[in-house]
């Protein structure tokens, strides 16, 4: 690319979507594209629609996007877990050491099941990778055909009529934040929304309070007045907090006040674990 734009790189699976592909493509003005498709016999008449969804949704992209996009064509196995985490995980990790800055967005609602799962995995993996789903605005299909789609005689069945045998997914383990960390945070950000104080010593003061004071002994009692706060526990409440707090991204310094506020991200921590 020698626009000078920033670097957009979304990543979608195809199986038989294009406006889910294409609109995000188009809303979020990327420059790189990453499309896995898959065929498991290319001459038979399935791999051939399989080819065409993916040939229309690299036209659709071409033709109605302002900017030079460069569409990347990736023939993985889409219906096996493994591998599209392997996939994904390496096109992000390619895409962050090419160009450390890019916006790296992963199309988590179109493709099959096992995509969708290995792409959020993945994309939890990375920091600053993004992880988007869209809805569906307007259907293709009328609403008085879905009876005749969906239903056998008067009997509702849905797409698939037979499954096969069900198989474990493999286990791939992700951490869940520290609780002690998490509940801090939380103490934090009460403190920013009762406008109460978050210096050093009235936050060390606070977390020997709830129990989340590791470092000697706690304080019983009132901990606002009967903290005594010193040198090395500050050392203590930047190491074992804050320094912690900055490298998960839950934390940013506000420029203007000089204190730490709870980003997006460490809100969603807080709505999400040890409520």
């Amino acid at each position: 690319m020698s626009s000078g734009r920033k670097n957009r790189v979304i990543i979608s699976c195809v199986t038989f979507e294009t406006a889910k592909i294409t609109d995000p493509a188009l809303f979020y003005q990327a420059t790189h594209v990453h499309l896995i498709w898959y065929a498991k016999d290319p001459k038979s008449e399935s791999g051939k629609i399989y080819r065409e969804f993916y040939e229309r949704v690299c036209e659709i992209i071409r033709e109605q996007s302002p900017f030079e996009v460069e569409v990347k064509e990736h023939i993985e196995k889409v219906y096996d877990f493994t591998d599209m985490l392997r996939t994904v995980l390496s096109i992000i990790q390619t895409e962050r050491k090419e160009s450390p800055q890019s916006d790296i967005y992963v199309n988590i609602s179109a493709g099959t099941s096992e995509y969708a799962a290995a792409a959020a995995i993945a994309s939890m993996m990375v920091p600053g990778t993004i992880p988007f789903s869209v809805g569906t605005e307007e259907w293709t299909v009328p609403e008085m055909t879905i009876r005749d789609i969906y239903y056998e005689g008067d009997k509702p069945v849905g797409l698939t009529k037979k499954a096969k045998e069900p198989y474990l997914m493999p286990y791939y383990p992700i951490d869940i934040p520290e609780e002690h960390l998490v509940r801090a945070l939380r103490i934090l950000e009460e403190r920013n929304k009762n406008k109460l104080p978050v210096t050093n010593t009235k936050m060390i003061a606070a977390l020997k309070c709830g129990g989340l004071w590791f470092r000697g002994q706690m304080v019983i009692g009132d901990g606002e007045r009967n903290a005594n706060i010193g040198r090395s526990e500050a050392v203590y409440y930047q190491r074992d907090f804050i320094d912690k707090w900055i490298k998960n991204e839950w934390i940013l310094k506000n420029d203007l006040t000089k204190k730490y506020e709870v980003t997006d991200a460490g809100k969603r921590i807080l709505d999400t674990f040890y409520v």
